[in-house]
């Protein structure tokens, strides 16, 4: 034991890194224990069919079939590594998703360890680089990515991205060219789990400008870095495609101001929340536009960083220092809308997951400046326990969605959808009295078509008002909401309305196509009205995008028996009998 303290003596950068690791086991033990939340969670990770059923099929799917149906189970992305790493959840852990949430736990402590080997490598003080990662480990933001199974891809990111760092740096004084190879593995693991964090990557390129203390040539760089720009750039192609076709990066992209006044906003946004000012939640209103005040923080911020890293050499700018507004640029960079352009202004805390890092690196510059030993660790201590206080706080947000929800709509009242979102949760909660005064309360402040859905479902379930809750419906669908145009297409086809019913219901799946439900809709309601080939084609849709639901194949076999195709839809029925619901029905059907 005395020759551990020893050695953490003679070694306190280790011993930071050694206790940011404690402590953040500490600050997460609650997720251990906990499951899902209604955030994606299901689309992503309970009703993901493909990531549930290990094999070379899924594989296939996940790597290869960049279809529209395919990738919306996967989330409307290309992010194969992220889709692997929880289809080997599901091997490993089965539903149990605890097990997942010790999954992420463990990579988040895996990029400690990486991020903190990286720095190093690059020539930083040993216990400089220590703190820095003591104030990153701890910062509360992070407890986003950790606490959230959703975002697995930012864990993954981060880690992929570490190990790419740690291998060119390894690679860039003199070692084998096998950490070069490496390193372009890693890379491509970075890209495909989530691309932003390629920036992560290509922050390794200017920080061998500002750090060129161990380099051992300019040629070896070089090398090392065209090679991870080459392997990086190839990876993004089928990521960039995914995101265009699937709308996520669109040249029509909507922002409620001007481009370079948004980008700045964000930027002082994102300073804000890095420097632990708003208390974390789901969403915050500057999706509604910037204030001034967030604008002018953020333009003088980037003034300063800006010249941290062009101040004259004269200047004798500490290379910490620069490193640090290198990683927080380049964290913020694919983010701030500038460089893609997001379909839809997003901000989440674990957007600052990786740029925190640089943030910290300056924090930990400006601490270990003070002359007082007894001060120095005295200020180390306070931005330690206030920032652990503050993680405790932010990952105990996730515990449940009903708690999730109800501090996003505190944060932002405007929010229509986390009212809705909100209101769903209490009602799954079992407090439907709840339920209708969180819409009550959402209507006040915005006229979202969510929430207006939500009003219309809570008074066709609760209420009397059928004409009340038909006209909050058609609010919402009108206001393009899909889900409400399929729930009023079937509110017209039960009044008989039955044009009005398959206008609506086409409406739904041209908005959506990926909405699984909105064709059985169409489905339904064409079959009904004598329009078998197109009941068959929506029916098909819907069981291409959920082969695993019955009631899709039990629908496939109607509209082929309606069509005298008898013999295809007999294979479909079949599958039905193992269904305690559908058994009758195929049965009959079946002519059993």
């Amino acid at each position: 034991m005395r020759a551990i303290v020893d050695r953490l003596r003679r070694d306190p950068g280790l011993a930071f890194v050694l206790i940011a690791v404690a402590a953040v086991i500490a600050l997460y033990a609650p997720t251990l224990g906990r499951g899902l939340v209604n955030y994606e969670d299901p689309w992503l990770v309970a009703d993901n069919w493909i990531v549930q059923q290990p094999s070379w099929a899924s594989l296939h799917a996940i790597f290869l079939d960049t279809s529209r149906a395919t990738r919306f189970v996967l989330g409307a992305e290309y992010l194969p590594v992220r889709d692997l790493s929880v289809m080997l959840d599901f091997a490993l852990w089965g539903d149990w998703y605890p097990g997942f949430h010790i999954t992420n736990l463990v990579i988040y402590l895996a990029s400690i360890g990486l991020w903190f080997a990286v720095l190093e490598g690059f020539g930083l003080d040993r216990k400089l680089t220590g703190l820095a990662i003591l104030f990153w480990a701890l910062h509360p933001s992070h407890a986003e990515s950790v606490s959230w199974l959703s975002q697995r891809k930012d864990l993954l990111g981060l880690m992929f991205a570490g190990l790419a760092g740690l291998a060119y740096v390894r690679f860039r004084v003199g070692r084998s060219a096998s950490w070069l190879a490496l390193a372009v593995v890693a890379t491509l693991a970075t890209v495909w789990s989530k691309s932003p964090f390629a920036f992560a990557i290509a922050a390794l390129g200017a920080l061998e400008l500002v750090l060129p203390a161990l380099r051992v040539s300019w040629r070896r760089s070089l090398v090392g870095l065209g090679a991870i720009a080459l392997v990086g750039v190839s990876a993004f192609v089928p990521v960039l495609a995914v995101a265009f076709h699937n709308a996520i990066v669109s040249p029509t992209a909507h922002a409620p101001v001007g481009f370079f006044e948004m980008a700045i906003g964000l930027h002082g946004f994102y300073l804000r929340l890095a420097a632990m000012t708003l208390h974390n939640a789901a969403t915050y209103p500057i999706i509604d536009g910037p204030s001034w005040i967030e604008i002018a923080i953020g333009a003088v911020g980037l003034a300063c960083m800006s010249g941290v890293l062009v101040a004259p050499r004269r200047l004798r700018m500490s290379p910490a220092l620069r490193a640090g507004a290198i990683l927080w640029l380049s964290g913020w960079l694919p983010v701030s809308r500038l460089v893609l352009p997001l379909r839809i202004v997003q901000v989440a805390d674990h957007y600052i997951l990786f740029p925190t890092l640089g943030l910290a690196l300056a924090l930990a510059v400006g601490v270990t400046a003070i002359a007082s030993k007894r001060a120095r660790y005295a200020l180390i201590i306070v931005v330690a326990v206030a920032a652990s206080m503050r993680t405790f706080d932010a990952q105990s947000n996730w515990r449940d969605s009903r708690t999730l929800w109800e501090r996003a709509v505190a944060s932002n009242p405007t929010d229509g959808n986390a009212w809705s979102i909100y209101s769903e949760s209490l009602m799954d909660a079992g407090d439907p009295q709840a339920a209708m005064e969180a819409v009550s309360a959402g209507l006040k402040r915005s006229r979202a078509p969510r929430l207006l859905m939500r009003k219309a479902l809570l008074v066709l379930q609760y209420g009397k008002n059928r004409s009340a809750a038909e006209d909050a419906m058609r609010a919402a669908a009108d206001g393009g909401e899909p889900r409400a145009m399929t729930n009023l297409a079937l509110l017209y086809f039960e009044d008989r309305k039955f044009d009005a019913a398959l206008q609506y219901a086409r409406r739904a799946t041209a908005i959506a196509p990926s909405y699984a439900h909105g064709h059985r809709i169409v489905g339904k309601i064409a079959l009904a009205t004598q329009h078998p080939d197109e009941a068959l084609a929506a029916f098909q849709s819907a069981y291409s995008l959920a082969p695993l639901d019955l009631a899709n194949r039990y629908n496939l076999a109607l509209a082929l028996i309606e069509l005298n195709r008898r013999d295809e839809a007999r294979p479909f029925l079949e599958a039905c009998l193992s269904d305690p619901v559908l058994v009758d029905r195929a049965r009959k059907a079946l002519g059993l």
